[in-house]
């Protein structure tokens, strides 16, 4: 009769414990989109950029070989975001706020400072978006200021079935890109480093203008124009689609 011995209950507890920690990494959701500034991890599709989202999105005007797969930009600012410009066609539904009170703001029309915030409910979110957008294959392109809201939205309609959900990843508005500059030697000559902003469109001066995002450095068109049947409807007021 084989009777284990110390070595081998030790052996088969260490392959148990390997084991298990094998499955718990298997088992933890995938990360293909680490979105760094927001420590959110995407789990949808894949990323587009502002300019491939246009010529995909906006720049055919209807001329879609099928008009079911028509790419929606779906734009998650919040409404006075919206309104003071955004692509031509896009939806409007905010997420996770819907509003935020504000005293100054920027020519986007994002608040300048913080404020108190109108959260959007997650249920709700979807629930619009399924009412606008029926079909779960018709490509989606999520669009926040800086690509960062955007991420959640879109893992929310990811895990609600829809199949080809992408993120804008500049965003409208963008950010200011650093870049590592060698100012200086320490004692010893070792190089002394400083992140500096990049001028993006090379004018000589940091501004709005070198965000790298649709509005600004991508300087692809967008609108002002209010669109009913594109505008975002409070939940309150939901009931006239039922």
């Amino acid at each position: 009769m084989y009777t284990p011995t110390k070595r081998s209950l030790l052996s088969l507890v260490v392959l148990l414990f390997v084991a298990s920690a094998s499955t718990s990494k298997a088992e933890e959701p995938p990360c293909p989109f680490d979105e760094s500034r927001s420590g959110l991890c995407g789990y949808y599709h894949s990323q587009i950029s502002p300019s491939e989202a246009y010529i995909k999105a906006v720049l055919p005007q209807g001329r879609w070989s099928n008009p079911l797969q028509r790419p929606v930009i779906l734009d998650v600012r919040s409404i006075p975001e919206y309104k003071a410009g955004h692509p031509e066609g896009a939806y409007n539904v905010p997420y996770p706020f819907i509003y935020q009170t504000c005293e100054i703001r920027h020519p986007d029309g994002a608040c300048a400072s913080s404020g108190e915030r109108i959260p959007q409910d997650d249920v709700a979110f979807v629930r619009y978006v399924q009412r606008i957008i029926p079909r779960k294959d018709t490509p989606i392109y999520t669009l926040c200021r800086t690509g960062v809201r955007s991420v959640g939205a879109a893992n929310l309609l990811t895990d609600a079935g829809y199949t080809h959900v992408r993120n804008i990843w500049e965003g409208f508005v963008g950010i200011h890109l650093t870049a590592p500059k060698v100012i200086d030697f320490d004692a010893d000559g070792n190089a002394i480093r400083e992140n500096l902003i990049v001028d993006l469109n090379h004018d000589g001066v940091i501004d709005d203008r070198d965000k790298n995002g649709w509005r600004y450095h991508y300087g692809l068109p967008y609108v002002t124009r209010l669109r009913p049947q594109l505008i975002y409807r409070d939940v309150a007021y939901m009931y006239w689609w039922d």
